[in-house]
């Protein structure tokens, strides 16, 4: 007899599993809004970026929004505005070009606004730079393979609270040929640097060499990375930078805005758990009032190290 009663509840749980009834319901259109992105740094041309925003489920491309007008202004009473839309010549990204040379101490205010979209604004700011103390170069082998490590020294201001971020690049006079001229010409391109002292880097996430003066305040320091001493050319082969005549390496150590490091340590976050159904979501700082997007900057100074003797000086010298 129970046999018979589990018997007809398994059927009549079947039964209601094949029951389906699809309710069908409008969810309200919510209004697009302005993504403005603009990441900038001192003394340079900055570059923003303008879409519409997106729904969580919406498909398809961005496209720039065209026609805007953007405007940017310093308390220093630099002005600049544009309604050009032109291209990034790194990124291949449409961007809006504004001649603004961002210097430390001034606070900058940016506008955009686009037919059928409310405007949207956002200050920010860029800090001192920190100068590179020096940088000394060498070879270490890791799982077999051969990588430059470099040790960067700076001295950080006390009292202040910097924020850093690591960028190093290769420069190389590459040969070519002009009217049946062998020419050589300066090119630069970033290189790939990791750490493995992530109680330093803010590394958990992503190779970004982002970190804080907690452990140092005011005081010398001297960072260890890795970096992988190779040059991809035009037809994406790869060879070694000493390879080349006259190569350079060149270390920048950013200071970085709180808006700046929000962002970026963020990002990476979000870059590392996106895709993982359990991992916690992760929202990415933004400080566009009025839409979504980023507008930080940074300072930066710089060393450069010759990694092969050649005829040829470095141009950033």
């Amino acid at each position: 007899m129970q046999l018979k009663r589990y018997t007809i509840g398994f059927v009549l749980l079947l039964s209601l599993a094949a029951c389906e009834t699809v309710v069908d319901i409008d969810l309200p259109e919510r209004e697009s809004k302005l993504t403005l992105n603009a990441l900038f740094g001192p003394d340079s041309i900055m570059n923003v970026s303008l879409y519409p925003s997106k729904e969580a489920l919406e498909s398809g491309n961005y496209l720039a929004i065209e026609n805007a007008t953007i405007t940017v202004s310093g308390t220093d009473g630099q002005v600049a505005t544009t309604n050009k839309l032109g291209i990034d010549v790194f990124t291949l990204e449409s961007v809006y070009k504004l001649a603004i040379k961002a210097k430390a101490g001034v606070v900058y205010t940016i506008t955009a606004s686009a037919e059928g979209y409310a405007p949207v604004v956002s200050v920010t700011s860029i800090p001192e730079p920190v100068d590179i103390v020096r940088v000394d170069t060498g070879t270490v082998f890791t799982d077999g393979y051969e990588e430059g490590q470099l040790s960067i020294t700076l001295t950080d201001p006390s009292g202040i609270g910097n924020l850093y971020e690591l960028k190093f690049y290769v420069l190389i006079y590459y040969p070519d040929t002009l009217d049946g001229k062998l020419i050589y010409y300066p090119t630069t391109q970033e290189v790939y640097a990791y750490s493995r002292n992530n109680d330093f880097f803010n590394s958990d996430y992503s190779s970004e060499l982002i970190f804080t003066d907690e452990l140092f305040d005011g005081k010398t320091y001297t960072a260890l990375v890795n970096y992988y001493n190779e040059f991809k050319d035009g037809g994406g082969d790869t060879t070694i930078v000493t390879n080349y005549l006259s190569s350079y390496l060149v270390t920048e150590l950013r200071t970085l805005s709180t808006d700046y490091f929000a962002f970026k340590s963020s990002y990476s976050r979000y870059q590392f758990s996106n895709g993982d159904p359990f991992a916690q979501p992760v929202q990415v700082y933004d400080n566009i009032d009025g839409g979504f997007g980023i507008f930080a900057g940074f300072n930066a100074s710089h060393d450069t190290l010759q990694l092969t003797q050649g005829i040829f000086p470095s141009p950033l010298d």
